[in-house]
């Protein structure tokens, strides 16, 4: 890491952690503006989130501006410090989008120094998000993963190559008259063998990622069909139980009267007798 890179960072990162810090110590002060997105954004989470992920979604307000700035501390430090401060950009990336859309929704006020006032705060903020995603995107003049990958896949087609042609030349140095057509023969091979090696590959890495979209999207959708079948189900329960209530409601006074009627009529047979002993 080089000196203008760390002092760009912690620049970049002092922002972050003040706010976060603000809002760990005294998220009330935000809850206000915080709640018309959460009560957007809770619901979209819990319904698209794995179940086991969305049980643990807070529904409080004051809790989800806890946790936003505990990701900004988070990630300030992570910048900051250089150590994960690739993900720790992508953290302050996340963090800053729903914060910005809380505090300075701009398009909703009616003032218009108000509204000046908070487009002039939406647009610092969308200039901090292109910074943090600059750092995210920063490999400090390193190679990237996917420029190392495809330098690997090239560096082994080259070393393939390079045996095969050895090979293919001792063979030739080996035979007479048609040994150079056979040492041609297997060069070809060898190339045409490693371009269709990689060729493979490549597309079976982009047919999973394909596959592993469409898992995904179908995975959804089956939680939300199980989701609503789970609740009509339980609206049917529900209104069969209130009907069977109001119904036993309703028969009770019947079955009341009823029974009284045959203890009068038993107690009536029971006299009968008695003054039949008697006579």
């Amino acid at each position: 890491m080089t000196l203008l890179r760390a002092a760009a960072r912690t620049l970049l990162a002092s922002y972050f952690i003040a706010s976060g810090i603000k809002a760990v110590r005294n998220p009330g002060v935000l809850v206000p503006a915080a709640e018309p997105v959460a009560d957007k954004l809770v619901p979209l989470a819990k319904q698209y989130a794995p179940e086991q992920v969305a049980a643990f979604i807070p529904e409080d307000t004051e809790t989800l501006v806890r946790i936003n700035g505990a990701t900004q501390i988070l990630g300030g430090l992570a910048l900051a410090s250089g150590r994960g401060r690739r993900v720790g950009a992508m953290l302050l990336a996340a963090s800053l989008i729903p914060s910005t859309a809380a505090k300075h929704p701009f398009w909703t006020r009616e003032d218009p120094e108000e509204r000046a006032l908070d487009k002039s705060h939406f647009l610092k903020n969308v200039s901090l998000l292109g910074g943090v995603l600059l750092a995210a995107g920063d490999t400090e003049g390193k190679p990237s993963l996917a420029w190392r990958a495809q330098k690997g896949g090239h560096a082994i087609a080259q070393s393939t190559s390079k045996t095969t042609h050895k090979v293919a030349k001792k063979a030739g140095e080996l035979t007479s008259g048609g040994g150079n057509d056979l040492a041609e023969a297997a060069l070809a091979s060898g190339a045409a063998l490693v371009s269709t090696v990689v060729a493979t590959s490549r597309r079976a890495a982009k047919r999973a990622r394909k596959e592993a979209v469409k898992a995904q999207i179908v995975a959804a959708k089956q939680a939300k069909a199980a989701r609503k079948v789970a609740e009509a189900q339980a609206a049917r329960t529900a209104a069969l139980a209130a009907a069977a209530a109001k119904q036993a409601k309703k028969d009770a006074p019947k079955q009341l009267k009823a029974a009284r009627e045959a203890a009068r009529a038993q107690a009536e047979k029971v006299g009968k007798h008695i003054e039949r002993g008697r006579n």
